[in-house]
C-alpha cells in the first residue's frame, strides 16, 4: 500500500500510472489523517482537527511569520515579485547584523485539505447533534489563500478554491466540513528555515529514540491555562516548501496501525519504506522500518536499516531480495 502526505485525488493519479496492474485496497493519505480506498473511491477514518485549534494555529503562525525579517538577497528570485508593502528598510543595527540593509517582512500563505459533509448541519454550537452521522464527500478539496496561490500555483494541477482569509474560511466550515491537513509557508524562506525559527513555547520537539534533532511532532501551546486540557496539533514538513499540520497524534503510523488492526495483521509482519520526517512513526511502528539511501539523516538513524536510493531502485531491489 501507499502512505503519503498527499490527498486521495493526488494519489489516484499515481495509481492510474500503473494502468490497473496495481490497485491497493487502501492508501494512507494526508500524513495519516485519512485512509482512501482506490477500488471503491471512498474515504474512511478521517481525523479532523478542531476548527478553533486550526484557526488559532493560522493566527499564531501568521504573527510569527510576519514578524520575521529576511535579508532581501537571500529571498528566492521568484518570490521578489510584487513586494510592495513587504519591503522594509531595517533601522535596527542588531537585526541581521548590517545597518540599513533591505529586509523583507515575512509573507505567510496558507492552504488546507477539506472534507465536506454531504449532510451538513446547522451548528448551534461547534459540536454536531448527537444523532448526526457524517457522510463524507468522496475526496478532499483544496482551499488556499492568495499568497499561497501566487507562490505555488505552478504546482497545482487540480481544481482549487482561492480565498481571501484562511481564518474566516475556517470559521465558515462549522457544520459543513472538516480540515484534515493545514499547510503554511513563508514566501521568503524554506519550510526548514521557517520551522527552526518558531519559538518555544509554540513548538517543542518530541524526540524519538536514536535522538532526533529534526522535527517530528510539535505541540502548540494555546494559553498556559489551556495547555493541559487541549490536545496539541501535530506539525511537520516533508519537503522544502511548506509546513504540514494535522490533528493531535495524526501520523502515517496511526493510519498504518488502523489498517492493520482492521485486517488482523500484526505489526511484526509489516515492512515500511520511508525517507522524510513525516515517515518517522510509520518506520517505528512497522516490524521492519527501512529508510531510502537518499532519505533524511534523522530517518536513517531511526530506521532498522538504510537501503538504496530511489534512483538505484532501492525499494524494488529490497523486495526482490526477499524472493531471490
Amino acid at each position: 500500500m501507499i502512505a503519503s502526505g498527499r490527498s486521495p485525488r493526488s494519489i489516484q493519479k499515481v495509481i492510474d500510472l500503473f494502468g490497473g496492474a496495481m490497485i491497493p485496497d487502501a492508501v494512507i493519505c494526508c500524513n495519516g489523517a485519512l485512509n482512501y480506498n482506490p477500488r471503491t473511491k471512498t474515504i474512511s477514518v478521517p481525523q479532523f482537527m478542531p476548527l478553533d485549534q486550526a484557526r488559532q494555529m493560522v493566527q499564531t503562525l501568521r504573527t510569527q511569520i510576519r514578524a520575521f525579517k529576511t535579508p532581501r538577497d537571500v529571498v528566492p528570485q521568484k518570490s521578489l515579485l510584487n513586494l510592495d508593502q513587504y519591503l522594509l528598510q531595517d533601522q535596527d543595527q542588531s537585526q541581521n547584523g548590517v545597518h540599513g540593509q533591505q529586509t523583507i517582512q515575512g509573507r505567510p500563505g496558507f492552504a488546507c485539505e477539506v472534507i465536506y459533509f454531504l449532510n451538513p448541519y446547522t451548528p448551534s454550537t461547534l459540536q454536531p447533534p448527537s444523532d448526526w452521522t457524517p457522510q463524507y464527500a468522496q475526496d478532499t478539496s483544496f482551499v488556499c489563500d492568495k499568497v499561497w496561490e501566487s507562490e505555488r500555483k505552478h504546482s497545482i494541477y487540480y481544481d482549487y478554491t482561492a480565498i481571501e482569509s484562511m481564518e474566516e474560511f475556517i470559521q465558515s466550515l462549522a457544520g459543513r466540513g472538516g480540515i484534515v491537513k493545514l499547510m503554511a509557508l513563508d514566501r521568503n524562506r524554506t519550510a526548514a528555515a521557517l520551522y527552526e525559527s518558531l519559538p518555544n513555547p509554540l513548538v517543542h520537539h518530541h524526540h524519538h529514540h536514536h535522538h532526533s534533532t529534526g522535527p517530528v511532532a510539535v505541540a502548540v501551546a494555546i494559553g498556559q491555562e489551556q495547555e493541559q486540557t487541549r490536545p496539541a496539533l501535530t506539525l511537520t514538513y516533508s519537503g522544502p516548501y511548506f509546513l504540514e499540520i494535522s490533528a493531535s497524534g495524526v501520523n502515517k503510523g496511526l493510519g498504518l496501525a488502523a489498517y492493520c488492526t482492521l485486517h488482523s495483521i500484526p505489526h511484526e509482519e509489516v515492512v515500511a519504506f520511508g525517507d522524510l520526517l513525516n515517515d518517522a512513526e510509520m518506520l517505528q511502528w512497522a516490524g521492519l522500518g527501512l529508510c531510502m539511501g537518499n532519505g533524511h539523516e534523522d530517518m536513517k538513524r531511526l530506521a532498522d536499516r538504510v537501503i538504496g536510493t530511489n534512483a538505484e531502485d532501492g525499494v524494488a531491489r529490497e523486495v526482490e531480495s526477499w524472493f531471490a
